[in-house]
């Protein structure tokens, strides 16, 4: 079976991709479709977490498991975890973080799952919507809690329509 995503990726600007897999490929081979269609290197950390309708982060699957050294337990890792795994159905969801210094984060969300084209080489990009950013756009996160003054602004109030992710995948 063939199992198409949608990632979308949290910036101010829609930008999102459709992205068409195998379902006997790992998390892994996901991981770097994403960043291919996002033309970003792989030279980061990261993880993807089940998540639900809400968008909170479940378990873990990292690129690397540094439990071994530093945690209780070992956690199997992307190239470990076939999609057909973990995904059985539509509307399966995960957060998928890149960089944890950047914490680059993006919403993937199964949108259908059929079965492969004749002739059809997997994975494949499907649909790109928007402009991606320059991946060392972003300011590193600040762990400390203190806000610099370039992040405070007049208008830090809260829109009266809130931003809807859910609208851009189904969309």
């Amino acid at each position: 079976m063939v199992i198409k995503f949608r990632i979308l990726l949290d910036t101010e600007k829609n930008v999102f991709r459709d992205i068409e897999i195998e379902d006997s490929q790992t998390f892994e081979a996901l991981h770097y479709s994403i960043l291919d269609a996002f033309e970003w290197e792989a030279n980061e950390m990261a993880s993807f977490y089940a998540s639900n309708e809400d968008w909170e982060k479940g378990d873990e699957i990292p690129l690397m498991d540094i439990q071994e050294e530093f945690g209780p337990k070992s956690l199997e890792v992307m190239n470990q975890i076939t999609l057909s795994d973990q995904i059985k159905t539509v509307g399966h969801k995960y957060i998928y973080v890149f960089d944890f210094l950047l914490m680059w984060c993006f919403y993937v969300d199964v949108l259908e799952i059929k079965n492969p084209e004749e002739g059809a080489e997997y994975p494949q990009l499907t649909l790109t919507y928007g402009d991606v950013p320059s991946r060392t756009e972003k300011k590193p996160v600040d762990f400390s809690g203190q806000k610099d003054e370039s992040d405070i602004s007049d208008d830090d109030e809260e829109d009266d329509e809130a931003f809807n992710f859910d609208d851009l995948i189904n969309n």
